[in-house]
């Protein structure tokens, strides 16, 4: 270690024992709120008060009468889901509380940490809307696949892995049969012609 960082080090240590935290009480408030602000970003749920635990358990109930999920795989991903929702959910009250508390739009405050907790709420929930989304859509294309494979099991191979797309498999089988049948009708039609042509032939060999 060179000599400039050990010595940034050191001050880093000397000035972090002095530090008591927040004095104020505008600070200690402030402070209280950074757990709660930077747990949009975890990858655990913490739930503050047993209110919350349950309003956690009744999104969950609500969640699972609409989108029934089975199966671990399904199950995996509908949790992460609930958790994405969760999140957004938390977010809108976080953002709430915080243009009431800035009287109008944070994003616009001239209070520099009103605007900074805006832009970092703002970041969370992009990031938790496009967890939410992923989520969903692949809840739906895995569900959509047990659906195929569970109503139309004919139009599939018996070994089929569980994974595959089964209606892509679906759509792509159809449409091969569709090729094939057209390619049938215009040969059977190419045929129909020439033993007409033949027959006509004939006869008009007869009418000599």
């Amino acid at each position: 270690m060179s000599f400039i960082s050990q010595a940034h080090s050191d001050a880093a240590r000397v000035n972090g024992a002095k530090s008591h935290g927040p004095i104020t009480p505008e600070g200690k408030a402030r402070s209280s709120q950074n757990g709660r602000i930077h747990g949009f970003a975890a990858s655990r749920i913490i739930f503050h008060t047993p209110e919350e635990h349950a309003d956690y358990n009744s999104l969950i109930e609500d969640y699972a009468a609409n989108l029934k999920p089975k199966g671990p795989i399904e199950l995996d991903t509908f949790h992460q889901l609930i958790h994405a929702a969760w999140r957004l959910r938390n977010l809108a009250i976080a953002d709430a509380q915080l243009y009431e508390k800035a009287g109008g739009d944070p994003l616009l405050s001239e209070d520099p940490e009103i605007a900074k907790r805006a832009a970092l709420l703002h970041r969370y929930r992009t990031a938790a809307e496009r967890a939410y989304t992923r989520a969903l859509n692949q809840l739906k294309s895995l569900q959509n696949n047990r659906l195929y494979q569970e109503q139309f099991p004919q139009l599939l191979p018996p070994d089929a892995p569980p994974l595959a797309n089964a209606e892509r498999f679906s759509a792509r089988t159809q449409a091969n049969l569709r090729s094939e049948l057209k390619t049938t009708v215009k040969q059977a039609e190419t045929e129909a012609k020439t033993f007409s042509s033949q027959i006509q032939e004939m006869l008009n060999q007869f009418r000599k």
